[in-house]
């Protein structure tokens, strides 16, 4: 595979900068240049291509003994984004994949995830491996983060049963019922936990992105009280430069993870990263290569495929800033 290098420089501007209640043009510091010209170039992924399966919601991209590991939602051919469970994807290049089945299965009868368990995300953190998801229960009809633990990412994942971050269940706030889609890094010396939300009765165009953090990586977590921080549905972030990038409506940027401005119109939608800088010093002068996202066809199931972004690569680039 040939990789095309593409310098980066930094430029200041003025750009969209984003807050609870509105989007708004200010003046914004120096800002990464490749994330006002990303884009993106595709591989075709069979076995993530199943006719009568939705496959959805790629986590991030975790590498373990020589192989990659994916985890993503399956959904059944008819849905309505609630029903389903996690699987399991791994590779040895990232190219051609082999499905190696269910990672999290649905819950039983009783416990906070009996109606779904989707969204994941995966953080090795001592010696340990956390895999983040969303848990729908019948019990309160709430949706919130929970977690399970393994000592690889084969598994076997014990599920905690915890509710790690969750919905205190007013209708009238923008995350009182609804907090989903795990991202997680850690970022001056903290652990930075974004998620989704939405108020009760809204539209999915309506949901945006919070934060919390915490000193330790299960918590507990305090909310960032002025999120939400960008707009967003399907979303993910990472540690970019010595800040923070992310992808929801658009392209995002923060110099300290909480007050980001806009960099572009563009964004991949719902896509999971390999960016193993997200769990290290809270620097990424390597930037991203490539991750896996969703490909959304009008007359079939939703699919996964590779996606690579050589403009984001920044490991060819050289000096203290760089």
């Amino acid at each position: 595979m040939i990789r095309m290098w593409i310098g980066a420089m930094l430029v200041a501007g003025v750009l969209v900068a984003c807050s609870a209640e509105e989007e708004k043009v200010v003046s914004s510091g120096e800002i990464p240049k490749e994330l006002i010209e990303v884009t993106d170039r595709e591989v075709y992924v069979e076995v993530l291509d199943v006719p009568d399966k939705h496959h959805h919601d790629p986590s991030n991209i975790i590498q373990y003994n020589g192989k990659y590991y994916l985890w993503y939602t399956q959904h059944p051919e008819v849905t309505n984004g609630w029903e389903g469970h996690i699987r399991l994807a791994t590779s040895t290049d990232g190219l051609e994949w082999t499905a190696q089945g269910v990672a999290i299965p649905v819950g039983e009868k009783g416990d906070i995830d009996d109606k779904a368990a989707i969204t994941s995300y995966v953080v090795p953190n001592n010696g340990n491996y956390y895999l983040f998801y969303t848990a729908y229960g019948s019990a309160a009809e709430l949706k919130g983060i929970t977690y399970a633990v393994a000592d690889t990412p084969d598994g076997p994942w014990m599920k905690s049963g915890k509710k790690l971050l969750w919905p205190n269940g007013n209708k009238e706030e923008w995350d009182g019922v609804h907090i989903d889609d795990t991202n997680i890094i850690f970022f001056d010396k903290k652990w930075f936990l974004y998620y989704k939300g939405r108020p009760f009765g809204a539209e999915p165009s309506e949901t945006k992105i919070g934060v919390a953090t915490s000193d330790n990586l299960l918590g507990p977590y305090a909310k960032y009280e002025k999120s939400p921080v960008f707009p967003g549905h399907a979303f993910t972030t990472w540690v970019h430069r010595k800040g923070v990038a992310g992808f929801g409506y658009g392209t995002f940027w923060s110099e300290d993870g909480f007050h980001f401005v806009k960099t572009s119109d563009w964004t991949p939608r719902t896509v999971g990263l390999y960016c193993p800088e997200n769990f290290g010093t809270g620097i990424n002068n390597n930037g991203v290569f490539w991750g896996m996202k969703v490909k959304f066809p009008e007359d079939r199931c939703r699919y996964i495929t590779r996606m690579e972004l050589p403009i984001l690569d920044l490991s060819n680039l050289k000096g203290p800033e760089e």
